[in-house]
Formats: structure tokens, sequence, C-alpha cells
């Protein structure tokens, strides 16, 4: 089968994985003479979600602030097709609701954040609607500055478009402040993945189905330790690992290393009955994290494995690409910014499973993915105004955003076998998160990364640590309470 018949194929497997086409048909029925009075197939809905058909906005200006450029600026020229797709769903969307944009946009660390404090603080209505960086911007909610979205007109947190188990995990009792879903790039290029030289592998395990292994349950830590220690390769003769080698493994102990606690099922915290956050990783959730810790310090520190430096996965991204790994664990935008240029196939499955009897395979974001809110200053006419158009340009971003950004900004790398979009979907349906690694303060979501040196003393560190974990949720839980409304 030619390359183009293929890709044809993959590309209307891609558009059944991230939008489903309403069709239906009614059971064919004759009347008394015979006639055939079946129902013809329903056309594919213009739009994905439900907002009245007569919804207008009569020309509102929507302030926003935000620190996510790439998935809210409108750029009418573009030359990046995942721009053209942003400015092409933003005018869509316009001029359907009739309104228009006025951003502030500054992407310093931090910086809208403390904009919208000082503009809360001082009671000025100065924005609508808030898009920022979740690490950043997560206590905004605690420190009373946003509104409850739960259940306000013209939001529906269950559709495929809005990121439900992420915001569920966001949330607090009642109170929802945060939405995050395919409205934002970062929703898709921040979900962390294993990158595997789908060449390499062949040539060297070609009696093994890499798809079939993940689809059968089989992608652990365990098992990609051993492939990691089966591929390496001492290339200049020198008897050390290091980046000149075929490593099994490379890695950094920055946020891959958060991505894969939480896809190897750790919890540091779960809800009660009434939804409160409780700490789980001291009792119920420390055989977890010790098993955790143990594999991934195999993994990390076994045959043919490389930690390369903290420098935001760019070396062990070069590295992968320049055919000096297996295996390497990060989020699907490091495939786009550092592998565009990569001529061998490479293969995109789930972050691994702790061990076989984890059910499913799952996924998180990377803690700098956007999350947005309405601010606490907003009256409730412009609010339910604001969530209309948050409805539509979700809906909207996965119908058309989400599928050329799968299909262009990793080059079509994925694209090259039937299965590779099988495995977006299977790592999509899963973004998971947890309240107390959402919630920086408790100081959660880095604890693995100082851990896979040597892989014990965990339930040492979690018994030492308990206390201050208990006060930080308690102080961020009082906060919540007091300002919710």
């Amino acid at each position: 089968m030619g390359k183009s018949i293929m890709r044809t194929l993959v590309w209307l497997l891609l558009l059944a994985f991230t939008f489903s086409a309403a069709i239906s048909c009614a059971d064919n029925k004759s009347d008394a003479a015979g006639s055939d009075t079946s129902t013809a197939p329903e056309v594919e809905k213009e739009y994905l979600d439900n907002l009245p058909a007569d919804t207008n906005l009569d020309g509102r200006k929507i302030r926003l602030l935000s620190s996510d450029e790439s998935s809210f600026k409108s750029v009418e020229e573009a030359i990046d097709v995942v721009d053209t797709a942003v400015y092409n769903r933003n005018l869509k969307i316009e001029e359907r609701l009739n309104y228009t944009v006025e951003p502030v946009f500054d992407t310093g660390w931090g910086v809208v954040k403390d904009k919208l404090v000082k503009s809360v603080t001082a009671n000025s209505d100065d924005f609508d609607l808030y898009a920022g960086y979740g690490y950043w911007s997560i206590s905004l909610a605690s420190d009373g500055h946003m509104r409850n979205l739960a259940n306000m007109p013209n939001i529906d947190m269950s559709q495929p478009y809005w990121g439900k188990k992420f915001i569920d995990a966001m949330a607090y009792k009642n109170y929802i402040y945060w939405l995050t879903g395919d409205i934002v790039l970062n929703y898709t290029n921040g979900i962390y993945a294993t990158f595997v030289n789908h060449d390499q592998w062949k040539d060297r395990f070609s009696e093994v189905d890499l798809y079939q292994l993940v689809l059968d349950g089989g992608w652990t830590l365990d098992k990609m330790a051993e492939y990691a220690a089966a591929s390496y390769s001492d290339l200049n003769g020198n008897s050390k690992v290091d980046k000149d080698d075929f490593c099994g493994y490379v890695f950094t102990t920055e946020d891959d290393i958060d991505g894969m606690s939480i896809a190897a099922g750790v919890r540091f915290t779960e809800f009660d009955t009434e939804g409160v956050p409780f700490i789980t990783i001291t009792d119920k959730g420390l055989d977890t994290a010790v098993k955790f810790a143990e594999k991934l310090s195999a993994l990390c520190w076994g045959p043919g494995s490389f930690c390369a430096p903290s420098d935001d996965c760019k070396t062990m991204f070069t590295m992968f690409g320049n055919l000096h790994a297996m295996f390497t664990v990060g989020r699907l935008a490091h495939g786009s910014t550092y592998l565009r240029d990569m001529k061998e196939d490479f293969a995109i499955i789930p972050a691994p499973k702790l061990d076989e009897t984890q059910e499913t395979y799952l996924t998180t974001l990377h803690d700098g993915t956007t999350i947005i809110g309405i601010p606490k200053t907003v009256n409730d006419d412009a609010a339910i105004a604001v969530c209309a158009v948050l409805e539509g340009l979700a809906a909207e971003s996965y119908k058309s955003l989400t599928p050329v950004y799968l299909d262009v900004a990793l080059k079509n790398k994925y694209t090259r076998d039937e299965k590779s979009a099988e495995m977006i979907d299977l790592i999509r349906k899963n973004i998971v998160s947890d309240f107390g690694f959402q919630y920086t303060a408790t100081g959660f979501n880095n604890f693995f990364r100082s851990r896979t040196k040597t892989g014990v003393g965990v339930a040492t560190h979690v018994a030492k640590s308990q206390k201050s974990w208990e006060k930080s949720l308690e102080t961020i839980l009082k906060s919540l309470e007091k300002n919710a409304g």
C-alpha cells in the first residue's frame, strides 16, 4: 500500500478518534403498500456544542488576560498551519456568537497571575476571562479570585472537548474554578507519553509487535527496563554509558518523572464522599509509591540508561532524535519541538504502567498546562456570555484544531502506520490528575524527582513529610472554604 493511501486511511482513523460524527438511521419500516419509510442519515452537526442556535452576544467585548498566545492569539496571515487553525476557529465562533476579543497577553512567569490579583483585589472590572499557566495560576482559586463555574449556563463539562477527569481533580466539594480541554493546545501537547525509535525497535525486536504489547496491557516499567537494557550499544567503545552511545532509555530528573508517577497510578490525594481531598500517599497509597520508586530507579539506573542534563528535556530529545536512545518519556510538545527533522520513524505509546495489574494506562498534563477561569469581579450576565464563548471555542477546537495539531505538529511521523492513531486515542482518553499534585503548594508534584537515584527510603521520606504535607493541604482547604462562592 502506498504512503499516500496509508496516510489517507490513518487520517480517517484520526478523525474518528477526534470527533464522532452523529450518523444514525432509523429502523427500516414498510407501510401497507410496501414503500420504504426509513429515515435518511443525519447530517453532521456544524457545531458540536449544544448552545442555543439563536445565541447572540450583541457585539460584546470579551477581555482576555492570558499567558497562552499559541491557543488564543489570532494571526490573520499566519504561516504555521496550527496558527491558521487557531485563527479560523476564533473567527468562526466570533462570527457565530457575535462578539470580539480584547486580549492582553504576557508570557512572563507568573505575570498574568499577578495582574489578575491586582485587578481583583482592587475590585476593578478589568478582565472577563483568564487563561494562565497552571502552576502559577491554581492558587487564584484558593485565594478567592475566581468564580465558581460548577452550575454555570452554557458550559457542559460532560462533553468530550472538556477534560472532565482533569477538571474534577482541581475541584473542591461542589466548586469548580478551573477548566481545560481541547480549547488549549497544551491539553494535547502537554500530555506525557513514551517515544520509541520504531525503526530501531523493529531491527532489534522484530519478533515483538510493540503496539500489540501495549494493547495487551504489557507495557510496564519492568518491561521497559528489560528492553532498555537489551537495546544498549557502546558506540564509542569507552566502556561507559554516555550520550554518544545508543542508550536504552534517556531521562532527566525533571517533569518527565512527574508524568511517570501519575502514569504508574501513584495517588497523592483522594476525595472523600463530600468532595474534600485528603492525603492518601501516607497510608493506602504508600505501597504504590514505594513500588513505583523501586521500579523507576531500576529503569533509570539500570544497564543502558542515561541521565541527561536538566535543560527542559532538550538533551534527551536531541539524543533520541539523533538515534542515541531507544526510549524516552516526555510531553508531545517535545516531539513537535525537537523531532521535526528526524528522518527515521518514531512511535508514540503510553507512559508505562506500574505493572500488569494496573487496569488502564494513565497520563497527566504538564503543570504548565493552561487552565481557564472567570475572575470573581465579573458579573452574572457577563459570566454567562463568557461561558458561551468558552463552550463554542472548546467544541470547535475538538472538531477542527486538535486534528490539525495531531496531523502536522509532529510532521506526520505517527501517521506512518495505522496503529499510531489508536495509541494517541488510548493516551488521551485517560488524562487524569490529582488535587495535591495540582495545588503545587502541597509540594507533591516534584516529589519523585529526587527519588530516582536509589529507589529506597520513600516510606521514610513520606513519614517525615507527612506533617508538613497535612499542614499545607489544611491551609489550602481553609482558604478554599473561606473564599468559596
